[in-house]
């Protein structure tokens, strides 16, 4: 069990730093990442800046008296989902009934630790993990809900491979969209007009991580990036399956079985992460109305595999109504368009998500009006979507060419 450990982004937050240090020693010899913060004003600052899928909370540290209850209920306030072990001492058996109810994973006793750490830390995760794909399709954004959805219900392992590169490239496809929708356009390293014209999985990736390197890259896009490859490091997983995909798809060798099973864990710790972090809305507006301070924006959230929901927001901007956009606590309206687009069947009230997938064939190349191409992101028929920026002149700004 403790092999769920390895690769797994560990945040500590206690004020004995030394005695934190030495409680973790056997996680780090599983190949946990740790990070230590000292107070719980620190740990907010950690969880805003990088993913983490567990979190150990001393309960006796700043700020306060009792600072771990005070970060479980921050979190709590916050809508942050990532499953905490609290760490507590003799004599506080009630504080660890309202960390349980301020929905704490677990508790532990501090000087049991080093006997017990290691094997409650890898049963959350072992836990978190499992159920992570079912989540996922009730959670993350539609377009990503879909795909994990049909990656869930695969049982054939040829085909539960290839749905998986599909859930994959789903995942980095996404992320893309969210990166040239909030990034600035600049030239990309590494990045042609042939590539863009008919983007592979491998292009994809090539594109987030050039997007992710530009000093404006989006804040939204780089959280979900940091999802699936926190590290640089991490980016080696992902290349190893594209060229895992490559192999299966064009010449027809079948992955074995370590492969396939290090694409399962990478898709099942991104969904994880997405799903414990907070994760901004897709929505499409509706209608609005402008009371003379602020817009009441009428959409459907595009949330899970299922229906779109109804909701009202506030904004201080108005938006394009029948447009998709994001939106997150931090920043205004985010438009998706013209590389996410969606329909909604005026009969049915259903609303389709598809997303830019390079450039129509053409006789005469590449030309300014060249108009993109788009694929669906569910299992509906296709619908005739348009935008007046979906040509290839908006797409140049982003090639070294």
């Amino acid at each position: 069990m403790t092999q769920q450990l390895a690769n797994m982004r560990i945040l500590v937050a206690d004020d004995q730093a030394d005695v934190a240090r030495t409680l973790c020693r056997p996680l780090h010899k599983a190949g946990v990442r740790l990070r230590f913060a000292e107070d719980g004003h620190a740990a907010l600052q950690e969880i805003a800046a990088r993913p983490f899928d567990l979190l150990l909370i001393d309960m006796k540290m700043p700020p306060e008296e009792w600072g771990g209850l005070w970060l479980l209920g921050q979190l709590k306030d916050g809508e942050w989902r990532i499953p905490s072990l609290v760490l507590s001492g003799e004599g506080s058996k009630q504080q660890v009934i309202e960390a349980l109810r301020l929905e704490a994973a677990d508790w532990i006793v501090k000087d049991d630790a080093g006997q017990e750490l290691l094997e409650r830390c890898a049963t959350i995760l072992t836990d978190r993990l499992g159920g992570s794909l079912e989540l996922a399709t009730h959670h993350l954004p539609t377009p990503l809900a879909h795909r994990f959805a049909r990656y869930a219900r695969t049982t054939d392992a040829d085909k539960r491979v290839l749905e998986g590169l599909h859930t994959l490239e789903s995942v980095l496809r996404f992320t893309a969209t969210l990166g040239l929708s909030s990034t600035p356009p600049a030239p990309l390293r590494g990045i042609g007009p042939d590539q863009l014209a008919a983007p592979s999985m491998g292009t994809w990736f090539t594109l987030c991580t050039a997007l992710a390197a530009l000093p404006d890259a989006g804040n939204d896009f780089a959280r979900m990036l940091s999802w699936l490859v926190p590290e640089r490091s991490d980016h080696q997983l992902v290349q190893a399956l594209i060229a895992m995909r490559n192999d299966f798809v064009h010449r027809g060798i079948t992955p074995p079985s370590t492969q396939a099973n290090q694409l399962d864990r990478l898709l099942r710790r991104f969904a994880h992460r997405a799903v414990s972090s907070r994760c901004a809305d897709l929505t499409v507006s509706t209608s609005m109305t402008y009371d003379g301070t602020m817009w009441a924006i009428e959409v459907l959230s595009l949330k899970g595999a299922g229906k779109p929901v109804p909701n009202t927001v506030m904004a201080q901007d108005p938006v394009i109504t029948s447009q998709p956009f994001l939106l997150s606590r931090e920043a205004g309206p985010l438009p998706l368009s013209p590389w996410l687009l969606t329909h909604t069947d005026p009969s049915s009230g259903t609303v389709r998500c598809l997303q830019f997938d390079g450039l129509q064939r053409t006789k005469g190349g590449l030309a300014p009006r060249t108009p993109f191409k788009y694929a669906k992101m569910d299992e509906g028929e296709d619908v005739p979507v348009s935008h007046p920026q979906a040509e290839w002149q908006t797409l140049a700004r982003w090639t070294m060419a």
